[in-house]
């Protein structure tokens, strides 16, 4: 009986007789479901032209935007750059960290439009925007796939426009734009262009300045291009498509052959590829300029938090102690815990102990829940409040040797988690703290013959 290895040999060579096998090579969907499409038909009916490229022909949109145009309340003009080194400070995730080397040159700001939400291996980008600056206006160039047999011409005219790129920019193109690219250029066994490109994502530094922004209300996973560009430049988009919308109107131009739905799809494009390039000046702007180029102070506590992250501790401290100067309590309390916080890592104990009380006296004394605001940049529940007089207790106790101040403080902030019912960890870590202190404190009566106080205020 022949053992398995045989018998899948037998079975690989039975039937084929001498045929000569053929490598495994790419062909062409032949767009058996799609209309017949005439691609000089379309390009007249979009304003476009045709790519040519050895792997045969994809549609070419160019648009030019001139320096002085305006976007919003910004001109375009304003926003060119080449040297994005101070928006890479602020994408460094820790001191010390490996960062994107090489960020100088001309940048290319990348946006796709795909034929699914959620990625796989089945998504196809239908559209590439690529735009860049260019004598000061902005010039726009994206690629359309007329059929899904031409997605092999639309890859390398994207590698062709991309190839003299310094840098690569993208708004969540790390997790989404650059991986599903890479899936279609190896799925279709072309090199990759975009691999020794350096890399700017631009949402998580984004994130980090401008989610907690008051007046757009911006939250985590709302922080996207149409949100920052009304909250920081005014821009208003009219008639724009819902970006759920886009992949059945690629459908629906695939099976009509009516390209009047993609119109409005290439000027969601546009859009957002202009909104990239002038958000990305403006963290390169607060990024070289600090605490001074900074509009108001949560864009301050934001920025002193990327600053202290990239290890830059003086700018970081710059921008907390302005930050305490700003009109709101909350942002001044806020600067003055986060300016607490960064004098404790430095063992500045005493300076620490000063900006603490800063926060107390700016929140003021009452304890009711909800008065005294939250740590608004960290996203923790936890109240300033609560968070100063802890650290304050510690202090007096360790340092200053006020055992009577420590323990008034350690109640107090034990009352505000008991009365927020938060946190039951620290609850049982401040109950620990006052039993310690009950202790000290009886034993210094003891040795006093009775003179210090058992119980302190509050």
């Amino acid at each position: 009986m022949t053992d398995l290895a045989s018998r899948l040999r037998q079975a690989l060579h039975s039937g084929s007789g001498s045929a000569q096998r053929r490598e495994l090579t790419y062909e062409p969907d032949s767009g058996a479901y799609e209309r017949p499409t005439d691609i000089d038909e379309l390009c007249a009916a979009l304003t476009a032209v045709p790519a040519q490229t050895p792997a045969g022909r994809c549609l070419q949109v160019n648009r030019r935007y001139e320096a002085d145009r305006w976007y919003g309340d910004i001109q375009i003009g304003n926003c060119e750059l080449t040297d994005l080194s101070p928006v890479e400070v602020l994408c460094a995730p820790t001191a010390g960290a490996s960062r994107t080397p090489g960020t100088s040159g001309t940048p290319v700001f990348l946006d796709i439009e795909t034929t699914g939400l959620s990625g796989g291996a089945g998504t196809v980008a239908f559209l590439v925007g690529c735009g860049y600056f260019d004598l000061g206006a902005f010039q726009i160039h994206q690629f359309l796939l007329p059929s899904f047999a031409a997605e092999r011409a639309l890859l390398a005219a994207v590698a062709a426009s991309v190839e003299p790129a310094g840098c690569i920019v993208t708004y969540n193109g790390k997790t989404f734009d650059l991986p599903l690219m890479e899936t279609r250029w190896l799925f279709h066994r072309m090199s990759m262009p975009l691999a020794d490109k350096p890399h700017v994502d631009l949402l998580h530094p984004a994130r980090r300045l401008w989610r907690h922004r008051g007046r757009a209300g911006i939250e985590p996973e709302a922080c996207n291009l149409a949100i920052l560009e009304r909250d920081l430049f005014g821009v208003r988009r009219i008639g724009d498509v819902p970006g759920f919308e886009i992949p059945s109107r690629y459908f629906r131009f695939l099976r009509s052959g009516n390209p009047a739905p993609l119109e409005a799809v290439l000027e969601h494009n546009r859009l957002d590829l202009m909104s990239l390039a002038v958000v990305t000046a403006r963290v390169a702007e607060i990024g070289r300029g600090g605490s001074p180029a900074c509009r108001d102070g949560r864009e301050r506590v934001a920025l002193g938090r990327l600053f202290e992250r990239a290890g830059k501790v003086d700018e970081a401290e710059r921008c907390y102690r302005d930050a305490t100067g700003d009109r709101n309590v909350q942002v001044r309390a806020d600067g003055w815990c986060r300016l607490a916080l960064h004098l404790r890592r430095a063992r500045r104990y005493a300076d620490a102990a000063d900006a603490w009380q800063h926060v107390l006296a700016t929140l003021g004394t009452s304890r009711t829940p909800g008065t005294s605001g939250t740590l608004g940049t960290s996203g923790t529940p936890e109240t300033l409040g609560t968070l100063a007089r802890e650290a304050l207790a510690i202090h007096m106790e360790h340092r200053s040797a006020n055992l009577d101040g420590a323990r008034a403080l350690a109640l107090e902030a034990l009352l505000d988690l008991e009365e927020a019912d938060e946190a039951p960890y620290r609850r049982d870590a401040l109950r620990y703290r006052l039993a310690r202190l009950d202790r000290k404190l009886a034993a210094v009566q003891q040795k006093s013959g009775g003179s210090a106080t058992l119980f302190g205020p509050g």
